[in-house]
């Protein structure tokens, strides 16, 4: 919201069919507020593993273009988008970028500085591990800072905090962009998490995170394409994050039947992917090696189809 009011006389905002639900949920709400054109690219259907490049982006903008947001790491199939080069186009079109990082950060080193990202936002309970519920975060570059206006106006972000004033008069820097009390035993969570991450490094963690998938399709290739599946992540691994995605038309079911027979924890996506991750600092080669194998025999087996329960809530 704060970056269309930054962009009063443009009427478009960006974004992909395969965005995560939420982000395109707000962006429909925000579109229809302010009377706005939303734009969806159909990254879905064209075999691209919903990876979105500054040539799938490039015919899309103009000079009416107020936001574009992507998924660093795309939610369903793990592609990674380059997030330098579509920053660096929008804004050459004067729009502004807001990066979803909910499905990278932990995992892939970004670099918001080195790469001059506009905006970002994301949570720490994925590769954060600072489990569900942590709180969530955002990053506002400072070449960008005093542009943008918060819809709400917290008393953290006053500019002289305890003055107790009758007015707003927002705070230098991010702190302008703070609204209440952080949850401090969330917050506890997340420093000792990223204490983690940072004494592991980035880079080790990212090489870790690329060397997992790539074992994990190499076991899909062997295990489990012969049994039908198939592959729904880029096999670059310059081209995707810490998770990958495998198709069935049973993947519904076989993901419960993971659960209560084979005793992996797998996502189901919407309408027929099975999302599995590598968490670099826990997962070993040895486990990864164990989960597919517990897959490849229950799908072989179709001891799946013997399951009642079809709840399919994210674990």
């Amino acid at each position: 919201m704060a970056v269309v009011k930054a962009r009063p006389n443009r009427k478009t905002i960006i974004t992909d069919a395969a965005n995560f639900p939420t982000d395109r949920y707000i962006l429909q709400g925000i579109a229809q507020q302010f009377g706005m054109k939303l734009l969806v690219i159909d990254n879905e259907t064209d075999g691209s593993f919903e990876r979105i490049t500054p040539e799938k982006l490039a015919p899309y903008l103009n000079d009416d273009v107020a936001l574009v947001t992507f998924e660093v790491i795309q939610y369903r199939s793990g592609a990674r988008n380059p997030i330098k080069e579509i920053t660096d186009l929008a804004r050459k079109h004067g729009a502004l970028v807001v990066w979803d990082a909910s499905h990278s950060a932990g995992s892939i080193r970004m670099d918001f500085d080195a790469n001059e990202i506009d905006l970002a936002v994301g949570c720490t309970y994925k590769y954060g591990n600072s489990g569900p519920g942590a709180p969530a975060w955002m990053y506002v570059n400072k070449r960008v800072q005093n542009e943008l206006q918060v819809a709400i106006q917290g008393w953290f972000a006053q500019k002289n905090q305890f003055a107790m004033g009758p007015t707003f008069e927002r705070a230098d820097g991010i702190r302008g962009f703070q609204i209440a009390t952080p949850p401090m035993l969330g917050v506890q969570c997340i420093k000792v998490a990223f204490s983690m991450l940072a004494e592991a490094g980035i880079d080790a963690i990212e090489k870790k995170a690329a060397l997992g998938t790539s074992y994990m399709i190499d076991l899909f290739d062997q295990w489990l394409a012969p049994l039908g599946m198939t592959l729904k992540t880029p096999r670059d691994p310059r081209h995707r994050g810490g998770h990958v995605s495998i198709a069935h038309p049973d993947a519904a079911q076989i993901c419960v039947g993971l659960r209560e027979i084979s005793h992996v924890i797998p996502d189901f996506r919407a309408p027929d992917a099975i999302r599995l991750a590598v968490s670099p600092l826990q997962t070993s080669f040895e486990e990864i090696w164990e989960g597919f194998s517990r897959i490849r025999d229950l799908v072989a087996s179709k001891k799946y189809q013997e399951i009642s329960n079809k709840d399919l809530r994210v674990t």
